[in-house]
């Protein structure tokens, strides 16, 4: 065969594959292309239902939050609702200030054991109102499910005339094994979408709520389309009542993308560099979104980093998969010691290990009990040996496909929590213990609604140990002062202005007889409001006590008025001396003028007029000394001092003129009356006009003065001064003078002073003496211008 014959179907064979590898190639790189597409598209559809089911679980896991944040506060409110210490305006104030902090809840209803809805906030919430039964039978179910569990329950969804789709939570309230009905919160589904999904996850995903037939309760923008593929659905807990949550992600606009490959596929073939553009730009795309999920994820893990809780993952042979820092703090080990250990994990102290293994073991089974709220306690160690006290809530752990991969845990140190717990309820006890080891009744009671919220010991033995939660003035109609002089001002006060005294008084009761001083202070309650406080002080003995010594004064009293009396008895007989013997002698004139028949009418009309002048003076003394002797109760009224200095004048000028003295009286036209005992007060200033007329025998005659006068002393009292020139008190002996059986006079008996200062103190007046600027003493005393 020639040369050239051989090489010329070599040379077209070969220029045949050379025209075919071009086709080849750009069908293997078409193809190859198609491949690459097809599995970034597959790829990007795994990222992305990854990041739809982490941001699901997210969401889920929020909601989540919230709704144990609602049940703490119902709880808490079906505490305060259990021991007495909320009432209706309370729990309207109360719910009014979750609610508006919480919109995702419509209203919260107290609801008693009948059934019967007793109070709601707002009043209409959930298309109740303030009074009747539950409309619904779900939430009759659910209100049954909570009493019969005794933990708070949901209801199965139902359809709200004003919310639409509704399910509630229903927290019992109980005293011990007495069921007292439930505190209910409802939970509008739509509520939940606006208010507790966030909204770059609205903006991001299409959600919605069904329910256990798989009816839609709530959804976020039902006319935007949805994508097919990327869906995700989980049930939501802790409710539990068959509503799952459905997130898909919106449909975006991929016109471009859905024809790359029929693009790449045609203009490959035409322009392979066009297609290698194409590919270089969408793997930037790709980067790009790779580096957005990385950012996220770094965001997420440190959102996670900074947060004190501990977490834990562990996968379902119980082996720990996930630690964050807190947790490594809070138990002493790093992550490399704790990622990868089992049971008994280096945390768990021996003496809790075998214990905290068979939990493990249950949780691992899917036995462990679901508990809506509270989490498990336990006792975790710390790598020092150091025990510590833990709060521990777990979930299942579920992957993009839905299956649980194992369980995640927060895990909260309480050790401070309960220590301050304990250190709280210690002192509590003390507090309790002082305060029931007194003597006093005490009882605090709402200014409001007027209910007793406390009561020690020795009031409730007096008015019964059901005294708490009842209206204050019913319990104690038989012993508390007129609400009316106090109670109004007193509801008026803010917390800055307590404590404040509200009233002080001495009642008897009228149960018992005893007498007690009843104080009232406004004071800040525990929450922060105020509350009135009344101590009532057993006051009997004292109060027998005073009247008796009021009796035994009474009679001293007497007494030391009959001994003046007696002292005055020569001075008195010569007073009346001088009345009857003109008497006498007038009466003798017209005897002779009549026997001598020697008269003018005239002339016996003026004598005898003079002699009834002289008897009526003798009446006057002796009615006086009469008035002053006589036994009598205190009988206190307006009295003008004037008067009183007055009669006790008549009494002593006798005594003072046979002394040389002169008495000298100044009391203003306008001085007010004083509320006193008229005999009494005369004693008083008998007794002190007496012993300045004595206390001046050795004084110079011409400078022997008595000077009594009257003042007002402020707006409450009057003030009366005795003043002589004697030779005064001697220096340090003011307060010994009114000592009992302590006298200057060698015949004294040391009663005198005494009995003065008892009667002015009984009338609320004080009695001293102070230093004649002109020689001598003053004595002085007050009175009260009103009762008192």
């Amino acid at each position: 065969m020639p040369p050239s014959t051989v090489e010329r179907p070599t040379t077209q064979s070969s220029r045949g594959w050379q025209w075919m590898m071009p086709n080849v190639a750009v069908g293997a790189f078409i193809l190859a292309m198609i491949a690459l597409v097809w599995l970034l598209q597959k790829r990007d559809v795994d990222q992305q239902t990854a990041a739809l089911a982490r941001d699901a679980e997210w969401t889920e896991q929020s909601l989540r939050v919230n709704m144990q944040g609602d049940e703490d506060f119902l709880r808490g409110l079906a505490h305060e609702a259990a021991d007495g210490h909320i009432d209706g305006a309370r729990f309207r104030a109360r719910s009014a200030q979750y609610l508006a902090t919480n919109p995702h809840l419509s209203g919260i209803a107290w609801v008693d054991a009948n059934e019967s809805i007793r109070d709601a906030q707002p009043p209409e919430a959930g298309g109740r109102s303030t009074a009747g039964p539950l409309a619904h039978r779900e939430q009759i179910q659910g209100f049954i499910a909570a009493r019969n569990s005794g933990r708070p329950m949901y209801s199965d969804a139902y359809v709200s005339k004003n919310t639409g789709p509704t399910f509630e939570l229903f927290a019992p309230i109980g005293r011990g094994p007495d069921f007292l009905g439930a505190m209910v919160a409802t939970y509008p589904v739509s509520g939940l979408v606006r208010h507790l999904v966030p909204e770059w996850f609205s903006e991001k995903y299409h959600l919605s709520f069904t329910g256990a037939d798989n009816q839609m309760l709530a959804e976020n923008s039902p006319t935007r389309a949805r994508d097919e593929v990327l869906h995700y659905g989980l049930n939501i807990v802790p409710p539990g009542n068959g509503i799952r949550m459905n997130v898909a992600a919106y449909r975006v606009d991929t016109g471009i993308a859905k024809i790359l490959p029929i693009l790449l596929i045609v203009g490959l073939s035409l322009l392979v560099v066009w297609s290698l553009w194409s590919l270089r730009s969408n793997l930037a795309r790709r980067i790009r979104a790779e580096d957005a999920l990385r950012a996220e994820s770094n965001f997420r893990k440190a959102m996670e980093e900074s947060m004190p809780t501990g977490m834990r993952a562990i996968d379902m042979h119980g082996r720990i998969t996930y630690v964050n820092a807190a947790f490594c703090n809070m138990v002493g080990y790093t992550q490399e010691e704790l990622i990868g250990a089992v049971a008994p994990f280096p945390y768990w102290g021996p003496e809790g290990a075998a214990e905290q293994g068979q939990a493990l073991q249950r949780s691992l089974a899917g036995e462990a009990p679901r508990l809506p709220r509270g989490g498990i306690e336990s006792i975790f160690r710390r790598k020092n040996g150091e025990r510590f006290d833990v709060r521990v809530y777990e979930a299942p752990l579920v992957d993009a496909s839905g299956r649980q991969a194992g369980w995640m845990a927060s895990i909260h140190d309480i050790t401070e929590q309960r220590r301050a717990r304990a250190e709280l309820e210690a002192s509590h006890q003390r507090f309790m213990t002082v305060l029931d080891g007194l003597d006093a009744a005490i009882y605090v009671a709402d200014l409001e609604a007027d209910e007793i919220l406390f009561a020690n010991k020795a009031f409730k033995n007096i008015y019964g140990y059901d005294a708490v939660g009842r209206n204050c003035w019913q319990v104690t109609s038989a012993c508390h002062p007129d609400p009316a002089r106090f109670i109004a001002a007193a509801r008026k006060l803010a917390p800055h202005q307590t404590p404040l005294e509200l009233h002080d008084t001495e009642l008897q009761n009228g149960l018992n007889g005893h007498w007690y001083q009843v104080r009232e202070r406004a004071i800040q309650w525990v929450d922060g409001g105020v509350v009135r406080m009344e101590i009532a002080t057993d006051i009997t003995d004292r109060m027998n006590m005073e009247e008796v010594n009021s009796q035994q004064l009474e009679r001293l009293q007497q007494t030391s008025r009959l001994i003046t009396m007696g002292e005055m008895a020569s001075s008195l007989a010569h007073e009346l001396n001088q009345p009857l013997a003109a008497i006498a002698n007038y009466n003798m004139g017209c005897v002779n003028r009549l026997q001598a028949n020697d008269y003018r009418p005239e002339e016996l009309l003026a004598a005898m007029q003079k002699a009834s002048a002289q008897a009526e003076r003798a009446g006057k003394i002796i009615r006086r000394v009469r008035a002053f002797v006589k036994k009598s109760e205190p009988n206190r009224s307006a009295v003008k001092i004037a008067e009183v200095i007055e009669e006790v004048i008549g009494f002593a000028e006798t005594d003072a003129r046979k002394a040389g003295v002169r008495i000298g009286v100044s009391v203003p036209p306008d001085l007010p009356a004083a509320y006193a005992d008229k005999i009494m007060i005369e004693q008083v200033v008998l007794n002190l006009v007496k012993n300045g007329i004595e206390a001046m025998h050795d004084t110079r005659r011409s400078e022997r003065e008595l000077a009594i006068s009257a003042r007002a002393n402020g707006e409450d009292f009057i003030e009366v001064n005795v003043a002589d020139r004697g030779p005064g008190v001697p220096a340090g002996q003011s307060e010994r003078l009114f000592a009992p059986f302590y006298t200057t006079k060698p015949e004294g008996m040391g009663m005198g002073l005494n009995i003065c200062r008892s009667i002015v103190e009984f009338h609320h007046g004080r009695l001293w003496t102070v230093a004649n600027p002109g020689g001598g003493s003053v004595f002085s005393f007050t009175l009260p211008l009103n009762p008192r």
